[in-house]
């Protein structure tokens, strides 16, 4: 597993998030489930932790990152999907 910054990924970027957590640990517990259960959909899947604001609430992305586009991406998606784990296809922006 390798963690990306955030702000190191290029506009364009396809991902999928995961979920929106509490604090970054929370999320990265979240991956390690993830990773576990999915091991063969993660496997070579960089894991972003991204801090976002809204509403006046902190919270942190957890976001998946190694798509070559977005129909990889929606296949990722609705394997995950399909398997009752939340997951929607994301673009940096």
């Amino acid at each position: 597993m390798r963690e990306v910054e955030a702000a190191s990924l290029k506009e364009g970027t396809r991902l999928v998030q995961l979920g929106a957590f509490d604090t970054p640990e929370l999320a990265r517990a979240e991956w390690d489930k993830a990773a576990t259960r999915f091991e063969a959909l993660m496997a070579g899947k960089g894991r972003v932790v991204q801090e976002a604001s809204s509403g006046g609430r902190t919270f942190y992305r957890l976001r998946v990152e190694g798509f070559a586009d977005v129909d990889e991406a929606r296949r990722f998606c609705a394997a995950l999907v399909a398997e009752g784990q939340n997951c929607i296809p994301a673009l940096v922006r």
